[in-house]
């Protein structure tokens, strides 16, 4: 089964559409990982999408701010992050909110595809933790038992393996699990290439396919990743979308500037 992997698409409907333009019958399901909406300036659209074609959706920080549910305090988001919440809310249709609001908040096991984990932020802190760093990545193995964790929220393509023996890369954070050690590799996918994943007793992922509508690696094309069950591949993609149509709808809004020029650099 080849499984579209969305992320963070954040409002972003102009960047969502051009994704699926790109990853047109390449796929046999969609798997969204949250932050559905937050930031951008069509978040019915986007909800309208998930709801009608991707198959399994989590909920992320920002859908569940969104909704106001306990445990996402928005005075702890920045001033421009708190404002584009405020004004989503105001925009939510009903059905868009209880759509939102039958998301899962822990971590998903896709049934019939073998050993699969999806959340948004970490299987440890499923809606609000970021995986970034390769010590946060060995932490969170002891989490989940899967071969292959899938997260977003960082907005930032990424993949972390933990191995069961030594290694001496500088980008490597050891650690022990019951006396054997072990090693956590950071890697930053290419762009276009087919990883075939290697997945043994040995051997665990966690992959982040990066975010459709606010990418935060300085590079502004939306991201998102093609994971094929079948063969065992991850493919990172990165497409170029009309950044100044969404903008546009941004300023029509009147969302925050800085929001808005953001998007320009992928910053």
């Amino acid at each position: 089964m080849r499984v579209l992997i969305l992320s963070d698409i954040h409002a972003n409907f102009v960047a969502l559409e051009t994704v699926m333009a790109d990853a047109a019958g390449r796929f046999d399901t969609i798997w969204c990982l949250g932050d559905v909406v937050g930031y951008g300036p069509a978040p019915n659209e986007c909800v309208d999408f998930v709801q009608a074609q991707v198959d399994l959706c989590v909920i992320g920080n920002h859908d569940w701010a969104v909704l106001g549910r306990a445990g996402v305090d928005i005075d702890y988001f920045n001033p421009l992050a708190r404002e584009a919440v405020l004004w989503t809310r105001r925009q939510l249709s009903e059905e868009s909110r209880d759509f939102l609001n039958s998301l899962p908040a822990e971590p998903l096991e896709p049934e019939g595809v073998g050993s699969v984990l999806i959340t948004h932020g970490s299987p440890r802190e499923p809606v609000s933790e970021y995986v970034q760093t390769p010590t946060i990545a060995l932490e969170n193995f002891s989490y989940f038992q899967a071969e292959i964790c899938l997260v977003g929220h960082t907005h930032k393509p990424a993949i972390y393996r933990w191995r069961l023996r030594e290694n001496r890369d500088r980008y490597s954070m050891r650690g022990r699990r019951n006396g054997t050690p072990v090693t956590v590799d950071f890697l930053i996918p290419c762009e276009g290439q087919c990883m075939r994943l290697e997945l043994t007793g040995q051997e665990r992922l966690i992959l982040n396919p990066g975010s459709v509508g606010q990418p935060r690696d300085n590079d502004p094309r939306a991201a998102y990743a093609l994971l094929d069950l079948d063969v065992l591949t991850w493919e990172q993609r990165r497409v170029a979308y009309p950044v100044d149509l969404t903008q546009s709808q941004m300023r029509v809004a009147n969302l925050p500037r800085r929001l808005i020029d953001r998007l320009t650099f992928g910053c």
